[in-house]
């Protein structure tokens, strides 16, 4: 067996990771690996192709979003009706008291399939199959609450991209970095504000956390110091334009969710 420049043995001529050893392992790395008791990694993805002078959060729709006033079962439907068992979306959320609840819904085309859990928020929805001879949803897929969508995957996404998150019960967010792309060109007199808005249910107060105005690309990186988002907080991270001219945006957002035990 041959033996890597660090000593470590190695085959095929490969160096193997030291972490393998149990020496040494970014602590960020642990937590994505699920090996940090009472953490979990956040990765938050919005795009929206025309964002205006409305603020909205960046999500399937052009528009604000309602959040539910009460816990019910949601309605998951797709737009095609190709999109039949064994497709199936996980449906993520929190239940009428924040705490975090799940379940995978089987997909029956353009005929609403009824959630068994109720839902007060939905964090996000994600294909974990396809229908025979698809790789992705054929139609923009949708979860709602009544009339009102509270999370949609449109078409051949196979995901979910909305920068709207509610922090469960016993958790705290922890934001380690915000990154925002859009179209608009650097020389153009359209600004971009990027805003946070966070809605703690817990006290009733909402605060616009912060309202920044830039032109393309907007980056704050938090790790050094990330900001806290409490539990059963509503976070919104919008955008809109200072004129009528729309833009596209993706939007990254990405931190931790700790446990308030650990």
């Amino acid at each position: 067996m041959a033996q890597s420049p660090n000593g470590i043995p190695s085959t095929n001529n490969s160096v193997q990771s030291i972490t393998r050893q149990a020496k040494y392992e970014p602590f960020d790395l642990q937590v994505c690996r699920g090996q940090i008791t009472g953490h979990q990694a956040v990765s938050i993805f919005g795009y929206q192709s025309a964002v205006g002078n409305t603020a909205i959060p960046v999500w399937e729709n052009a528009s604000t979003y309602t959040y539910p006033t009460s816990a019910s079962t949601l309605t998951v439907v797709s737009g095609s009706t190709s999109d039949v068992a064994p497709a199936a979306v996980l449906v993520s959320g929190l239940d009428s008291n924040f705490n975090q609840i799940s379940e995978i819904v089987v997909l029956n085309g353009t005929t609403g399939v009824t959630t068994n859990n109720s839902y007060f928020r939905v964090n996000s929805l994600l294909m974990v199959g396809v229908a025979s001879g698809q790789t992705s949803n054929a139609g923009a897929i949708t979860a709602k609450q009544s009339s009102n969508t509270l999370a949609q995957i449109n078409t051949g996404i196979g995901k979910s991209q909305s920068t709207i998150y509610t922090v469960p019960a016993g958790y705290t967010f922890y934001l380690d970095l915000a990154e925002v792309n859009t179209s608009n060109s650097y020389t153009s007199s359209n600004i971009v504000t990027y805003k946070v808005q966070a809605k703690n249910n817990a006290t009733g107060v909402t605060l616009a956390v912060l309202q920044q105005p830039f032109v393309s690309i907007y980056t704050a990186n938090r790790a050094s110091g990330p900001f806290a988002y409490a539990e059963k907080t509503d976070v919104q991270w919008q955008l809109v334009t200072s004129t009528a001219t729309t833009i596209a945006a993706g939007v990254i957002i990405a931190g931790k969710l700790i446990s308030n035990g650990s």
